[in-house]
């Protein structure tokens, strides 16, 4: 009784630090800043995760993502409920599916990381085998994470939100994005974690020789002060700017009308709606290079609103301004529908949003799940995706290729749209998320996304948080969330790439992919040498 009473205590612990882990991660990015969280979170799920089989870790893995997603998406359930018309009942089950669906990415990294690390022999300390002391499995942890990251954005389309990385957006290491980019942080703030876990569990450590204790500790130095001068580096210097603002300075007006979800898309509503965009416009025409609505603000398809079109590029040419809008198109032969963005005045060119939300925008396994909607009465989404190879707006001489909502989130996908611009601009909807924490966490990914390619990000959105990021990464004008305004300020256009435009985002994976092949090939050598060893002993 006493043995199957200390299992129990165990399993409820080891169940509690995965779960508060998760959450930890949630803690450390917007809206609570706790970033600190995120070091201690990866720490403790370090320590969690030595010693255990592929089966347990990935369950403990599994337990990670349900803290991390079901404390950070939660706003899926607001989306769902209040725009979907489900019950609560029926919101709260398919939020719940929908983030244990998601755990389930948690669950294989850790799976794997067990199964890697799995037959390395490290230090012996009463008969039992325990990683503290050598710096690959603080590495490997580190890499496997970052792996993990990578994967879920872009497996099924992906889910590129909650990466650790996001703390540090306005913290320390915020200067290592033009390089490393957030997957490089990630790497950091996790190996960061793991390293002070190691170091602790090396202090409990007993009855180790002399030399085992000398070969840790050159070991553990390294690591260590490789980390520390990571961290104390922006600090201590003034990283190179890599992109250089061009002259003269642009001016900017981003309407933000406040409109209802519920009311967006009934027809009894457009005229007033447009009413409305015209009303906030018209004072900032002649003082503004550029002009830019949201996501989806004219909720006319485009070859039914030419008329509309037409007055508001005449509109636009009389002062010598761009306006840019979101407004649905279609391509009548084939009947398929995009988000889409148009320019006109000053502006010319046209973009339809590639990386579609899904449930939101289509349907994954649709003719699965197409149905299961249909039998619960949910609505069935219907869009397409754009082709991949679409030309940047011109915009009175400059370069924007623009990024509709959801596409700032995926580091790489706006990186290569970064290497063809010179601002990045990006419109969206977030009246989908409510009062919740999304709209906070997809600002905190925009600036990063400033950061990484050191270029003014110019986002629009429907009801907040519309503003002009720079690129450092700091939010020169924003809006209050749920009001009627427009947001109007500077910006520059941009000459150059930073390291992380031209190769950052495809290097930073690819290395931690090429430690874990290491790492394989490394552990069937040693486990040839010690069957070799058994042979030569019997």
């Amino acid at each position: 009784m006493p043995a199957i009473s200390k299992r129990l205590d165990t399993l409820i612990g080891s169940t509690f630090i995965s779960i508060a882990s998760g959450i930890g991660i949630t803690l450390s990015l917007a809206p609570f800043h706790y970033w600190p969280l995120g070091v201690l979170s990866a720490g403790c799920l370090f320590l969690l995760m030595q010693g255990k089989n592929i089966r347990q870790a990935a369950i403990f893995g599994w337990l990670f993502g349900l803290g991390l997603f079901g404390s950070g998406a939660s706003w899926v359930y607001v989306s769902i409920h209040d725009f979907a018309y489900t019950s609560a009942a029926m919101a709260a089950f398919l939020t719940a599916l929908f983030c244990a669906c998601l755990a389930l990415f948690c669950a294989l990294t850790w799976g794997f990381y067990a199964w890697v690390l799995n037959g390395f022999t490290f230090t012996t300390i009463n008969n039992n085998k325990t990683s503290y002391g050598s710096s690959l499995p603080v590495l490997l942890f580190a890499s496997i994470w970052v792996l993990g990251e990578w994967l879920r954005s872009w497996l099924f389309t992906g889910f590129p939100w909650l990466f650790v990385g996001y703390s540090q957006t306005e913290s320390i290491l915020s200067p290592w994005a033009s390089l490393v980019g957030v997957y490089g942080i990630s790497f950091i703030i996790v190996a960061s974690g793991a390293q002070i876990a190691a170091l602790g569990g090396r202090f409990i450590q007993q009855n180790s020789s002399d030399s085992a204790k000398t070969n840790k500790t050159q070991k553990t130095a390294t690591v260590s002060i490789s980390l520390l001068i990571i961290w104390l580096l922006p600090v201590a210097v003034a990283f190179p700017s890599w992109t250089e603002k061009n002259d003269p300075a642009m001016t900017v007006s981003m309407v933000q009308a406040n409109i209802s979800q519920h009311d967006k898309w009934q027809r009894r509503y457009r005229q007033q709606h447009l009413a409305l965009y015209l009303r906030l416009t018209e004072p900032h025409w002649q003082s503004s290079d550029v002009i830019i609505w949201p996501e989806a603000a004219i909720t006319i398809f485009h070859d039914r609103a030419l008329a509309l079109l037409d007055t508001l590029n005449d509109r636009a040419n009389s002062s010598q301004s761009a306006l840019i809008t979101g407004i649905p198109t279609r391509d009548l032969n084939s009947g398929s529908r995009y988000n889409s963005l148009i320019a006109l005045g000053a502006g010319e060119g046209s973009y339809q949003k590639q990386k579609l939300v899904p449930f939101g925008e289509y349907i994954p396994f649709v003719n699965v799940l197409g149905n299961l909607l249909a039998f619960f009465d949910l609505p069935v989404a219907a869009m397409s995706a754009g082709d991949p190879k679409q030309s940047p707006l011109g915009i009175n001489g400059w370069r924007a290729q623009p990024l509709i909502c959801y596409e700032v989130v995926y580091p790489s996908f706006t990186a290569k749209a970064a290497a063809n611009s010179q601002v990045l601009m990006t419109v969206s909807n977030d009246s989908w998320f409510g009062r919740s924490i999304g709209p906070l966490q997809h600002l905190q990914m925009a600036q990063m996304r400033a950061i990484e390619n050191q270029q003014y990000v110019l986002r629009s959105t429907g009801n907040g948080v519309t503003a002009i990021i720079d690129p450092s990464g700091n939010i020169n004008q924003r809006s209050k969330q749920f009001e009627q305004t427009v947001v109007s300020g500077e910006f520059f256009t941009v000459s150059g790439k930073t390291p992380w435009t031209r190769y950052g985002y495809w290097l930073i994976p690819s290395l931690c992919g090429l430690l874990c092949i290491s790492s394989g090939i490394l552990k069937r050598r040693q486990q040839d040498e010690q069957k070799n060893e058994s042979l030569e002993a019997s």
